[in-house]
């Protein structure tokens, strides 16, 4: 009769654990949908504030660029300036050569008829028709000086003539540069004029978005609206999740539980977070990195990151008993994985768009935070 119930007894028990692994199939099933309903609405929540985020990128790149235009175009003012400079000084120059080469000309003129008035004599000549040797010398002087002058005048105005030339060849480089720059300079103005009126659009658009105390308020009462339809959804979702009886309820740890971190209080529940909302829990500042602990037995039931909140990590005890740990830098356990107390189940970071490094911890009963003060130890 024994060893007819033996077997019996065996294909019970096979049943017994057969059942309890797909239980906990079914609850982490659930699990992953829930997290899986939970990512779409972050991803609907991320396209709602995506146009303001490219509103804003594409206001800094519009004031880059107007501030990049700016620099050119004092660039290209200062450099038109220097060659209208220069122009005005070859200017100066043209008139300056053209006078000389004028006078030169006149002088050459006047020289070229004092040589037709003495005539074709040469200087043989001049010593035969000369009956006083020293009145040919004196003439004969005076014919080597009179050829050497009219040689240096005309070598003065041919150097004079080809200054001439090169100057009217600069004026013209200038002036085809000044041609260039000014096309140029007003291209980069008709540009900044663009620019300036594309920021003009852009900064109305953002004027509109910009986030006064009271649009401030509204991000934070959506967060924590999400937040509420996160935890409504899990409330559902674990419902029928078993929570292991021979571990001590949490309604009976109320003041003796550790702190999740090891920390410095910067805002407590209750306390004011601006002109018409109060903290739902604790913000604990701690070094970047730190162990974050669970405060008591339970079960992961939600692992990823949500909006306002950065990574956040829920863990359920039983009997309608939550606790939150939210901005951590790192997650170490995923939904559906058990947690003993003070386990090691994130670390201390600054996800979520906080400035500083800290973790925000909330206590929840039936879905309503409550105050940790009363649950934790005195530290």
């Amino acid at each position: 009769m024994i060893k007819a119930e033996v077997p019996l007894l065996c294909l019970l028990l096979l049943l017994l654990c057969t059942t309890g692994f797909a239980g906990e199939q079914q609850d982490r099933e659930k699990l992953k949908a829930v997290s899986a309903d939970i990512r779409k609405l972050e991803r609907s929540l991320k396209d709602a504030t995506g146009q303001k985020n490219s509103l804003a990128e594409e206001l800094r790149a519009l004031e880059t660029e107007s501030a990049s235009l700016q620099r050119e175009i004092s660039q290209l003012k200062s450099q038109l300036n220097q060659l209208e400079a220069d122009l005005k000084q070859l200017g100066t120059q043209r008139a300056e050569l053209q006078s000389q080469s004028r006078s030169q000309q006149r002088l050459i003129y006047s020289q070229v008829n004092a040589a037709y008035r003495l005539g074709k004599e040469e200087p043989v000549k001049l010593l035969l028709n000369q009956e006083d040797p020293a009145l040919f010398s004196r003439t004969l002087k005076y014919y080597s000086y009179f050829l050497q002058a009219r040689a240096n005048k005309l070598n003065s105005y041919i150097s004079t003539l080809h200054a001439l030339a090169e100057t009217e060849t600069s004026i013209k480089q200038k002036t085809d540069k000044i041609t260039v720059q000014r096309q140029q300079l007003q291209n980069r103005n008709d540009t900044l004029s663009s620019r300036k009126t594309q920021r003009l659009q852009v900064m109305a658009k953002l004027d509109q978005q910009i986030l006064t105390k009271q649009q401030h308020l509204k991000n934070l009462q959506r967060e924590r609206a999400h937040l509420e339809q996160v935890l409504s959804a899990l409330e559902e979702a674990i419902g029928d999740i078993r929570v292991p009886t021979d571990s001590r309820p949490f309604a009976k740890q109320r003041g003796n539980l550790h702190w999740p971190v090891k920390g410095k209080l910067r805002h407590s529940y209750g306390s004011l977070r601006n002109t018409e909302m109060k903290w739902e829990g604790w913000l604990l500042s701690a070094p970047e990195g730190s162990g974050i602990h669970s405060i008591h037995h339970g079960r992961v039931v939600f692992s990823d990151y949500l909006r306002g909140h950065g990574l956040l990590i829920i863990v359920d005890h039983g009997d309608g008993y939550m606790s939150l740990y939210a901005h951590n830098q790192v997650l170490l356990k995923e939904a559906g994985d058990w947690v003993t107390t003070g386990e090691t189940i994130a670390r201390v970071g600054n996800t979520g768009g906080q400035k500083e490094h800290a973790l925000y911890f909330e206590i929840r009963q039936n879905g309503k935070p409550t105050d940790p003060r009363k649950w934790l130890a005195k530290s």
